[in-house]
């Protein structure tokens, strides 16, 4: 338990590198423009693809971390990272700077991201404060967010855009250094007496189905959807509010920049306030995480449309108050509680890496659309309406995977009750039921799946009772994979009560 906790700082430390060199990206926007003298369409491409690059590698991370590990992937994203930063510091045009700060500096962020995203829910696997500890371990993007813009525009007034992109590679390399703290789980049954050794191996062994198997599933791509339309918004705020605010509202550089700090500061407190009633939601259900996640995300969106009436700078820092407080559902404990509670603890890496995937492509996007709107029309309210209503509508759709999250366990706590677990002490029987759950769990949401596919597809019910024509093969693939549904539960229970038996033998 206690180091689970150094990871969760050496996470923390490493998402404050991330965020500060990713989402710094408006300040250096405008850098940028002064010093290349390029349109604002274009420019705007190097505030998206640096933000972009970090989740669209995560897919490729994750694999690397299952191949590699924490610590090695962790470690070659740090000197990714650094590596890009220093060879922005030679480039000539737009376009070199691109590819070295907006893909290579991208890239190696998100390697490290991943690293961290996938080694603090496992150490907290199973335990009530997972959420709080994912939460802690992400805030640490927060705390980037708030200490990093005034740095930036510090070393570029100091030092000019080459100096700048020199110390942040000198600052970003201290990822390898935390990365090294990513201490690989210990293989515990080696160490333990025969005792301890028994209770460790009597978890229950749960089949593993398809890894890409979510991708069958139709609540994930409403989830990936509402990803791609927030971060399509999003960006449109962190790559154009600081240009808004020092060529519109005629505030200067320093004060416009603080305002991303501003943004920083409210997604630390809010991702650890987050986090910590994620993991009460027992207590009622609206602490649920996906209820505070639309709620979240409907707060950016209405604040997002007040930047349409002129409020002055007090107006901009209330506005970044509650914009940080909704960007803390997008980047902290929300997602990957929602994508456990869907699909396993143990299946977290390829759909959260897909989903941060979709929300690169939506950070893309986001902001050069705006820079182009802008340039057409001369008016920053256009690109802000998109922005609002981009970031309603992804809350919107969440509605549909909120029934599924919602609905009482019934059926799963009717299996668990049949199967009868018994085991020598209580923490083994807690063990046996966890695995118990997470098994029911991924098999009641491929069942679900199949019914509403049967359903939808003009007549065919769930039994196969009615014959449809249109869609031949419907009710023969929805009865064999129910089919391969009981054949599993039937094989758990049979494997639980085996282990029960040669328990209660070796003790």
């Amino acid at each position: 338990m206690f180091y689970g906790w150094v990871v969760v700082v050496a996470a923390a430390v490493i998402r404050i590198l991330v965020y500060g060199i990713s989402y710094t990206s408006g300040v250096v926007y405008v850098v940028i423009l002064e010093n290349f003298r390029t349109g604002a369409a274009e420019t705007s491409w190097i505030s998206s693809l640096i933000t972009a690059m970090t989740f669209l590698i995560t897919p490729l991370a994750g694999v690397l971390v299952n191949r590699f590990g924490w610590r090695i992937v962790s470690f070659g994203g740090g000197l990714l990272a650094c590596t890009g930063l220093l060879l922005s510091t030679v480039a000539a045009d737009l376009l070199t700077l691109c590819l070295f700060y907006g893909i290579v500096t991208g890239a190696g962020c998100g390697i490290a991201y991943m690293s961290g995203s996938l080694a603090v829910p496992k150490y907290f696997q199973h335990q009530k404060i997972q959420n709080l500890a994912v939460g802690i371990a992400s805030a640490g993007g927060g705390v980037g967010s708030f200490i990093f813009p005034p740095i930036v525009r510090y070393l570029d007034n100091e030092y000019g855009w080459k100096g700048m992109f020199m110390i942040l590679g000198g600052i970003v390399l201290h990822i390898c250094v935390f990365g090294l703290l990513y201490r690989p789980l210990p293989n515990r049954d080696e160490n333990e007496n025969p005792t301890r050794k028994t209770k460790r191996q009597s978890s229950v062994h749960v089949p593993e189905p398809n890894d890409w198997s979510f991708l069958c599933s139709l609540t994930f791509h409403f989830v990936a959807a509402n990803n791609f339309l927030y971060s399509f918004g999003a960006s449109i705020i962190y790559g154009h509010l600081a240009a808004y605010a020092q060529y519109h509202l005629h505030i200067n550089k320093t004060d416009a920049a603080f305002l991303y700090s501003v943004i920083g500061i409210s997604i630390t407190i809010a991702k650890i306030t987050q986090g910590l009633i994620a993991d009460y939601h027992k207590v009622h259900p609206l602490f649920k995480a996906i209820n505070q996640y639309i709620l979240f995300y409907s707060i950016g969106g209405i604040a997002t449309g007040f930047l349409l009436v002129d409020a002055g700078y007090a107006g901009l820092v209330v506005y970044c108050v509650l914009f940080g407080t909704s960007m803390a559902a997008n980047g902290g404990s929300l997602i990957p509680a929602i994508l456990m509670e869907l699909f396993g603890q143990n299946k977290l890496s390829l759909p959260y890496g897909m989903v941060l995937a979709e929300m690169s492509i939506g950070t893309t996007l986001g902001a050069p659309a705006a820079g182009w709107m802008y340039e057409n029309l001369k008016n920053y309210h256009y690109p802000f309406i998109m922005a609002s209503a981009s970031m309603l509508l992804s809350a919107l759709i969440m509605v549909y995977p909120r029934r599924f999250l919602m609905r009482p366990s019934k059926e799963n706590n009717a299996m668990i009750h049949e199967i009868e677990i018994e085991a020598p002490d209580r923490d083994t029987k807690r063990n046996m039921t966890t695995e118990t759950t997470l098994f029911i769990d991924a098999q009641n949401t491929e069942k679900q799946e199949w019914r509403e596919f049967s359903q939808d597809t003009d007549g065919a019910d769930i039994h196969g009772q009615k014959t449809n024509r249109s869609v031949p093969g419907v009710n023969y693939e929805y009865e064999r994979e129910n089919q391969k549904f009981q054949d599993n539960y039937k094989t758990l229970a049979e494997n639980t009560k085996l282990i029960s038996g040669g328990l209660e033998e070796n003790t």
